[in-house]
């Protein structure tokens, strides 16, 4: 069923954010987003291990908007705020995007993002992923479904996207790339219990739960 190929990034990509998160953990910060702030001493206890374990879910534990066309639909802003503002994507063409460009950009959106991926792992990590949506969506739109939940109302506009233009959004940090199931904090709950408490047959339990999750945006 699962493409071993296309499994490996997707873990790579987790661990990476599951990195990112613990991380922010580590470092406590005024007004932290949710998931860490309240399952801070979780994140703060699992090891590398156990982490990785994590990790390795059919599926990718971030949600980038792949299933709102409206984020990607060309000459729109990509969040609810105002044209050139932080975490708004003003696509190329348009005064902002220019500025929101190159490690200058990626700079400024970084110490003026108010999602959970703003510092310059954070933002690395979304680069990642956005390339491989856009991968998915020109080589492998079924298996994207699975995978990342691509609609396929989002499939040509996210596949017609210029890496440059993955690179600016990525560097803007909008607030609304966020873990999967940000508004759940239960899930990610049982998921770092699983991965902390060692059973295999438990972490298989919550990865079979999110499997689940999201075949209900399939």
């Amino acid at each position: 069923m699962w493409n071993e190929d296309l499994l490996l990034p997707i873990s790579e990509i987790n661990e990476l954010l599951l990195g990112v998160l613990r991380s922010r953990a580590r470092s406590p910060q005024p007004h932290a987003p949710r998931l860490v702030a309240d399952l801070r001493e979780l994140w703060c206890s699992i090891h590398d291990d156990a982490l990785r374990g994590l990790s390795r879910c059919p599926y990718l534990l971030l949600d980038a908007g792949f299933a709102v066309p409206e984020r990607w639909e060309p000459g729109r802003p990509c969040a609810a705020a105002e044209p050139g503002s932080p975490g708004t994507l003003d696509w190329p063409g348009n005064a902002a995007a220019g500025a929101g460009t190159g490690a200058a950009g990626a700079a400024g959106a970084a110490g003026a993002g108010a999602g959970y991926f703003e510092t310059w792992d954070g933002i690395s990590m979304v680069r990642h992923a956005l390339v491989l949506a856009r991968y998915l969506a020109r080589s492998h739109r079924s298996e994207a479904r699975m995978l990342i939940a691509l609609q396929p109302a989002c499939a040509e506009l996210i596949a017609n996207r210029s890496l440059q233009d993955l690179e600016t959004l990525a560097g803007l940090a909008p607030d609304w790339i966020q873990p999967r199931w940000e508004s759940q904090p239960l899930i990610w709950r049982q998921m770092l219990q699983a991965a902390i408490g060692g059973s295999t047959d438990d972490l298989q339990r919550v990865q079979l739960r999110g499997l689940q999750l999201m075949a209900l945006l399939w």
